[in-house]
Order: C-alpha cells, then sequence, then structure tokens
C-alpha cells in the first residue's frame, strides 16, 4: 500500500480515509448501557491511596481518527442523548462499591457535545457528588467553556487527562492528532491556569521512528511532561489491533515495545519526580513472550502503580528472560 510509505505527506483527511479503510469490525455496543467498568486503586496527586471505580460511557466515536487509536472499536456511529448517558452512569454507580474517585472515560473527548451532551452534565455531576476526583479525557482542542462549566459543577475536584502522545514534531504530526506540541504547551498552560489537575497518556515506543529513537523520544516526552507540572504521568505501551497498525509494522514503520524497552521507559518514568508515574498494564501479557514473565511484571507493575516505590524486576522461573 503506497500510501503507507509516504504517510507524512498525506493530509489528514487522507489518512483518516485510510486509517478507516484498513479497520476490523466494530464490538456490538448498547447506548443504554457502558460498555465495560470496574474498580481499581491507584495513587492520587495528594499521595493518597484512592478506591477508584472506572467507566467507559458508551458514545459516538472521537472525530480525530488518530493514527494508534482502537477505541472506536466500542463506540456508536451516531451521537447518543443525554438522558442515555446518565442511565449508562446510573447502571455501571448501582454496580460498582464506594470510591474516592471516578474516572469517567468515553473512547474520545468528554468535551465533545457530541459525544458527552453538555446537558447531561448537571446530571453527572449529581450523581458524583460523593467523589473527591473527577477524572476526564480530553483532546486539548476541546478545552475550554465547557470545561469550566462541568468543572463548577462538581464537588469533587477536576482532573482532565490529555493524549500527550510523543513531543517528537514529525509523529504528532503523523499520528494523525492535528496537533502541535505548541499546542500541547497551550492546553497545559490552560489547565495550570485554571487549577485543574492534568493527567499525560504518552506512547511507550510510538510508530514513525526509527528503532534506535523510540525509546528516548518516549523518555523526553516523559521529561516533557515532568518538567512542566503535569501530576500524573501515564506511560501506555503501543500496540497493534486497529488494522492501520498492523500495516505499519509489516512494512517497518513500527514495532512493539519489547519487555526490555518496557524495563527501561519504565525504570525512566519512576525515577522522575511526578506525584504519580503510572505503567498501564492493560493487555500487557501481549509484549512478553511468556505467559509466566508476563504475569509476574504485570503483578510488579500493578503495586509499582499503587505504591509509587520502583520495584526490580522479578526473575521468571521458567526463562532466562527477566
Amino acid at each position: 500500500m503506497n500510501e503507507l510509505t509516504r504517510w507524512e505527506t498525506l493530509t489528514p483527511l487522507a489518512r483518516t480515509r485510510l486509517i478507516r479503510r484498513l479497520r476490523p469490525p466494530r464490538a456490538a455496543v448498547d447506548p443504554e448501557r457502558p460498555y465495560a467498568f470496574h474498580h481499581e486503586q491507584e495513587q492520587a496527586p495528594d499521595g493518597r491511596l484512592e478506591r477508584v471505580n472506572v467507566i467507559f460511557l458508551t458514545n459516538r466515536e472521537c472525530p480525530w481518527t488518530c493514527t494508534m487509536c482502537d477505541l472506536w472499536r466500542h463506540t456508536t456511529t451516531t451521537p447518543v442523548t443525554a438522558d442515555q448517558i446518565l442511565r449508562q452512569l446510573d447502571h455501571a454507580l448501582e454496580r460498582l462499591p464506594e470510591a474516592d474517585a471516578v474516572k469517567l472515560y468515553n473512547s474520545g473527548s468528554f468535551f465533545d457535545r457530541l459525544a458527552i451532551p453538555p446537558a447531561a452534565y448537571r446530571g453527572i455531576a449529581e450523581r458524583l457528588r460523593s467523589y473527591r476526583r473527577v477524572i476526564v479525557e480530553s483532546h486539548p482542542a476541546l478545552l475550554g467553556r465547557r470545561t469550566l462549566q462541568f468543572r463548577d459543577l462538581l464537588d469533587g475536584r477536576l482532573e482532565v487527562a490529555i493524549g500527550v502522545e510523543c513531543i517528537h514534531p514529525g509523529v504528532l504530526d503523523a499520528l494523525n492528532k492535528r496537533l502541535t506540541v505548541a499546542d500541547l504547551e497551550r492546553a497545559v498552560a490552560w489547565l495550570h491556569a485554571h487549577e485543574l489537575l492534568i493527567r499525560a497518556f504518552i506512547l511507550l515506543r510510538p510508530p514513525f521512528l526509527p528503532d534506535a529513537a523510540a525509546l528516548d523520544w518516549t523518555c523526553r516526552t516523559v521529561q516533557w511532561a515532568v518538567d512542566r507540572g503535569i501530576q500524573t504521568v501515564v506511560l501506555i505501551p503501543t500496540r497493534t489491533g486497529n488494522g492501520i497498525m498492523e500495516r505499519l509494522e509489516q512494512i517497518g514503520r513500527f514495532s512493539p515495545p519489547s519487555p526490555d524497552e518496557i524495563e527501561a521507559a519504565a525504570a525512566f518514568l519512576f525515577a522522575q519526580p511526578a506525584p504519580v508515574r503510572l505503567l498501564d498494564t492493560w493487555d500487557l501479557a501481549r509484549f512478553y513472550p511468556c505467559p509466566d514473565c508476563a504475569r509476574l511484571q504485570q503483578e510488579r507493575f500493578e503495586r509499582m502503580n499503587r505504591t509509587q516505590t520502583w520495584e526490580a524486576a522479578v526473575r521468571c522461573p521458567n526463562c532466562t528472560t527477566p
């Protein structure tokens, strides 16, 4: 596929069309139900170990169509209503335990009015009165009046997660986010100015970089986030699974992170002074050739995420991989 070899020269529209053309089928979702929810523990920026409820709301797909994204698989093809969002939230909250914080993730941007209707904000806030922290995700371009409107309805503190991904200018452009490093700088400054907590999602080994440079740019991006006072820094191992990433891997423009690269990136992250450092462990087993290694390291990283304390790699009894 010739377009992949000249990806950087394509327009965002051409990239979007190609990404969508290569996709596998969507999952079946119900606009009356969140597509997933669970309970976990995570350290807060103030040092407390919090109980956290995580709710994945079902709504329309994000309009940006980022190269690496697979979250669209659990979205609708049309907008949902405010009442449907509230019924989804009720369904999850009735089945989840009490918690200190809640993550409302919606496979895109919370402040996209066609994803989460602003008419639902008051009802959402009323249902979250008992939470001391509310975490949502947004593309930096959508930060503004609706963000402050929602913040002002909450009793707890609002934390906004943004996809920083990678501060290499060419890579950030190639990820089809229609975003520059300067845009990220402005978004972080705006969030700080309005006293909002910030969470940064950073790709561990993003595509479009030579093997020798990929880990370095991951670490540079972590350092960028820490230097800008971002309270929670999350490393996400970049994966295949959305169609386009498999094609990029086939032509040598992407390689998933190896266990050694995951280890090196985690070591760099946990050496930083950010209040909260997290390695995303979702589907971590796919990056390890040995299932016992995967289990041992996942358990270790989950402990580290909770305690914010570095632990040496666990030796697998069945192979030589640490």
